[in-house]
């Protein structure tokens, strides 16, 4: 499954939501005006004062002015709440989880259910390269789901229900979280926001007729019922009502719309979670635990129906009653992920303090034809997954792991967490500890005179508990192996983004001052400013998420020309070997132009993260393109050099095209 094309059908997937949405508010509008007309002419008929029995009042349905201030009322009403619920999201992904009652997962807990989480979603993390998302649990819900939410990898959170965390064994748990990674990397999430915005706005016109109804309903015993009153109380109701019709006729749309792309997608990411974690039973058993607790996987928030579309499994209907399913039947999936199921499910007692009794669900035993149906759609997906062709070149070899897992990064993974010292574990579980962690990372290990400017500075302007921190983690720092130090900073995110934005603003001037105390920037400080600093800026709303602008790299040659020479440049001490690369390189983007080497020395770092976030904002093809040029640009004989690799993968950081911790020797 390439993350490339996925994210690109992600893309697409949103211009069809909004050219959908387009349609639903045109008819919105519709109706508005036709509910608006109906009541001007009971008004015409029944409310005036000269108004006398048998005389007919002239009356057209259609008035071109009076369609236009119907138009121009629901389409400010409708975007007024569209903006409103999207800017009420923009802090990403906590926003959904804090409207769901969740509480954040603290990175130190010694809950051994939490840290269990926290364990699995650590090492999905460091085996697909992303940043560590912060963990959310919902305490008070006593079933199994969870949910993936966020607009990109840098603001997205994971989210599980109690019974997820006391209910699941670890092989269950890795298939659930490796779901919602799926999610991540297919952009499923930005989408899921998106439509939660877009249906704000259509269910505001139902709100309002229902505001309307409930204040007329406070103001009835305040009513003096003389005259006309009467008629024009009826004439406001008539309007409240038919505006809550109209408004829940867009809602209705919606989620025909929403149910149609949420159940295709999620049998998309339990196949992807399968090919990760090559154990498709894992999934299954989760969701036969589903199947077979009396609490299922309800959630009980009122935020869960507008929310739906983002859980694993059904959080809104009992047994998959829906008019509008967001999710497949459970037998199914479970037959798409174990086609020896019976049918049966297990007996799974409630943790929920007021335990009910157990009521066993209705088993659907006739599933054969319609799984073999959606298996004959879903051809691609089958299980288990075909092994992988071998692939022709190394930048189509590296390119190809960009925003999946396998069993193989799962085991690097494993093998970096266990590798990791123990004092640094822990420290990236306190935020003191986590900063303390990042100064440690850049703490000059070649040149004294640097490391004692750096400990100077640390000790004059840094908080003195972090200070003291540092000093004691910092013999650990001499030791740590070179393909230890982006998981480390990848474990550390989590708790940096606890601290309070001004915090975070001397935590970054700190890091600057360390970075800068030579007069150069290496490799590697570059690398650590683009995949932490990036991170936590956008996190903190210093920067925003680049949108899509370029279709072709052909507007992005100059930008290019800067990346490129600068990867080559970093990789190779003679200008000659350098020159090579780049030449190497452009003539996979463009091989009939004549593109511009710059040398090392023309480059500034500030040059380089401008290139960047210009290829940022480019198709998720023309990211894949580039990415492969970089891949030929680094490497030498067919091999990478780790320190090339991280620099690499910052690259991929800064275009959200996450590179896992590809070891070496599998390139070679």
């Amino acid at each position: 499954m390439n993350f490339f094309e996925q994210q690109e059908k992600a893309r697409k997937r949103t211009f069809v939501l909004l050219f959908f949405y387009a349609l639903a508010v045109i008819g919105t509008i519709a109706a508005v005006y036709g509910a608006v007309r109906i009541v001007w002419f009971f008004v015409l008929t029944y409310g005036g004062s000269h108004s006398q029995p048998g005389h007919v009042i002239p009356f057209e349905f259609w008035d071109p002015k009076f369609f236009l201030i119907v138009m121009g009322v629901v389409c400010a009403v409708v975007l007024t709440g569209s903006a409103a619920k999207l800017a009420q999201l923009s802090s990403g992904g906590a926003s959904v989880a804090s409207m769901l009652g969740g509480e954040q997962i603290m990175p130190n807990t010694t809950d051994p259910d939490e840290r269990k989480v926290l364990n699995v979603v650590e090492e999905m993390s460091i085996a697909s390269g992303v940043p560590v998302p912060p963990v959310y649990l919902l305490k008070n819900e006593f079933s199994i789901n969870a949910f993936a939410a966020g607009f990109s990898m840098r603001d997205a959170v994971i989210a599980v229900t109690q019974g997820t965390v006391k209910l699941l064994t670890r092989d269950e748990l890795q298939g659930v979280i490796a779901h919602e990674f799926s999610h991540i990397f297919n952009g499923d999430m930005r989408l899921n926001m998106n439509l939660m915005g877009f249906l704000n706005g259509l269910l505001l016109i139902a709100l309002t007729g229902k505001f309307i109804l409930q204040g007329m309903g406070r103001g009835r015993v305040r009513s003096s019922g003389r005259g006309g009153g009467g008629g024009a109380l009826l004439v406001i109701g008539l309007l409240a009502i038919l505006l809550m019709v109209v408004g829940y006729v867009g809602v209705f749309f919606c989620n025909w719309i929403k149910s149609a792309v949420s159940r295709e997608r999620e049998l998309l990411a339990d196949a992807s979670s399968a090919q990760y974690t090559r154990n498709p039973l894992g999934l299954a058993g989760a969701l036969k635990k589903i199947a077979g607790l009396s609490d299922g996987s309800l959630i009980h928030q009122v935020a869960a129906e507008e929310t739906s579309h983002f859980f694993f499994a059904d959080g809104t209907h009992w047994k998959g009653m829906a008019v509008f399913p967001t999710h497949p039947p459970l037998e199914l999936r479970i037959k798409l992920l174990d086609p020896s199921f019976d049918g049966e499910f297990p007996e799974v007692a409630s943790i929920a303090p007021k335990v009910k009794p157990y009521q066993p669900r209705k088993t659907v035993r006739r599933l054969d034809t319609k799984a073999q149906a959606w298996q004959r759609k879903l051809a691609i997906f089958q299980l288990p997954m075909a092994a992988a062709v071998a692939q022709t070149s190394l930048a189509d070899s590296v390119v190809s792991q960009v925003g999946t897992v396998s069993k193989n990064t799962l085991g690097e993974a494993g093998h970096i967490l266990e590798g990791l010292p123990r004092s640094l574990k822990l420290a990236v579980e306190s935020l003191s500890g986590a900063v303390a962690v990042v100064y440690g990372l850049l703490a000059d290990r070649s040149n004294t005179e640097v490391r004692t400017r750096q400990l100077e500075y640390l000790s004059k302007n840094a908080d003195p508990a972090v200070y003291q921190t540092f000093l004691n983690l910092l013999p650990d720092f001499s030791y740590l192996p070179l393909e230890y130090r982006l998981p480390l900073l990848d474990l550390a995110t989590p708790a940096l983004k606890t601290q309070s934005a001004a915090l975070y603003e001397g935590f970054r001037e700190h890091v600057e001052a360390l970075i800068n105390m030579d007069s150069k920037v290496t490799p590697f400080e570059f690398t650590l400013k683009q995949v932490m600093l990036s991170r936590l800026d956008f996190f903190f709303g210093k920067t925003k998420k680049a949108k899509q602008l370029y279709a072709s790299l052909n507007p992005l040659i100059s930008s290019c020309e800067v990346l490129l020479s600068f990867l080559a440049g970093a990789g190779n001490a003679f200008g000659n070997k350098a020159e090579q690369a780049f030449i190497k390189a452009s003539k996979m983007l463009a091989g009939s132009r004549v593109w511009k080497f710059i040398p090392r020395g023309e480059i500034s770092p500030q040059k380089v993260e401008t290139a960047l976030k210009e290829m940022a904002s480019a198709f998720p093809k023309c990211k894949e393109q580039f990415l492969k040029a970089c891949v030929g640009c680094v490497e030498q004989d067919g091999k990478l050099d780790l320190r090339e690799m991280e620099l690499l993968r910052a690259f991929a950081s800064a275009l959200d095209c996450p590179i896992p911790p590809i070891t070496i020797s599998a390139l070679k």
